[in-house]
């Protein structure tokens, strides 16, 4: 089997070529003398050529060694570019952040974390992806983003999971909608006997409140949007079912109206990565930041 080229040997000879001195050399590679010497000499013993002439007034290159050092001048310095371009490979990846988040996260509570992320950490560079808890997850196991973030109880378990904090669904109409002007909270029953307007399937939404209710509602309407949903119910084509942060503008300013319930419609808002590997500096910052935030 042909040996293998020893780099750090070849800058040793480059250095020898340039001091005319094993010892100048060696000084300069941050090694003894005879740390030099032997390392030229096994590298002379395993190719059986001789490349430097050791004289009382120095160190020179042989003929043969002459020709190693032109050639090694391209290899190191290749090396050298090599190197020098996967740190700065290393340093862009570090600073980029790839997330992935379902909706209702995106929307109203991913800009603000991402702002604080960016004013703490300048150089950050996120990208954001707005899916389904679902879709959030396949990304996530797919290595296509760090981290990402559910608003489901339905958790993959082969993936690391973390509770950063909690949401509310509701359930609101438009105010001429029967529902607007009960005094009583609907039951489970009458629930289930209305047409919604609802996310798609896959969402973190639909799937908290089909799980709440018992059973797959009847559809009114399938949207992909939380905007949607409040425009759908305010037209009065269904009752809508959005997280709390979506429809707080909306009943107060009177355009829809919440409606009460027995159902318990909370949902955890978890954080997810890949088990297998650690989370990324950037990604644990938004994690941190993320958790304060819900904490108030």
């Amino acid at each position: 089997m042909t040996p293998d080229v020893d780099l750090e040997t070849l800058r040793l000879l480059l250095l020898v070529s340039e001091h005319g001195s094993i010892g100048a050399a060696a000084r300069e590679a941050g090694i003894s003398q005879p740390a030099a010497s032997g390392r030229i000499r096994a590298f002379e013993t395993r190719w059986r050529i001789r490349f430097v002439e050791r004289t009382a007034r120095g160190s020179a290159l042989t003929d043969d060694g002459e020709a190693v050092v032109a050639w090694a001048r391209r290899v190191v310095h290749e090396a050298d570019l090599m190197r020098e371009s996967l740190a700065a490979m290393g340093r862009s990846r570090q600073q980029d952040l790839r997330v992935a988040a379902s909706l209702t996260v995106a929307e109203y509570l991913m800009p603000l974390w991402l702002s604080q992320l960016q004013a703490r950490h300048a150089d950050v560079r996120p990208r954001l992806q707005v899916i389904n808890s679902r879709a959030v997850a396949d990304l996530v196991r797919a290595g296509q983003v760090d981290i990402g973030f559910l608003e489901t109880y339905l958790l993959p378990e082969d993936l690391h999971c973390k509770l950063i904090g909690r949401d509310r669904l509701v359930i609101v109409v438009a105010p001429d909608h029967p529902w607007a002007r009960r005094s009583s909270p609907l039951t489970r029953r009458q629930l289930a006997e209305a047409s919604y307007v609802l996310r798609e399937e896959g969402s973190g939404t639909r799937s908290t409140f089909e799980a709440a209710l018992g059973s797959e509602p009847p559809q009114a309407l399938e949207v992909s949007s939380t905007a949607s949903i409040l425009g759908a119910a305010q037209a009065g084509v269904g009752p809508g079912v959005v997280s709390h942060r979506a429809a707080v503008h909306a009943v107060e300013a009177g355009r829809l109206v919440e409606v009460s319930h027995e159902l318990d419609l909370r949902r955890p808002l978890t954080a997810v990565w890949r088990r297998e590997e650690p989370l990324r500096e950037q990604a644990g910052r938004l994690l941190r930041i993320a958790e304060a935030a819900l904490r108030r």
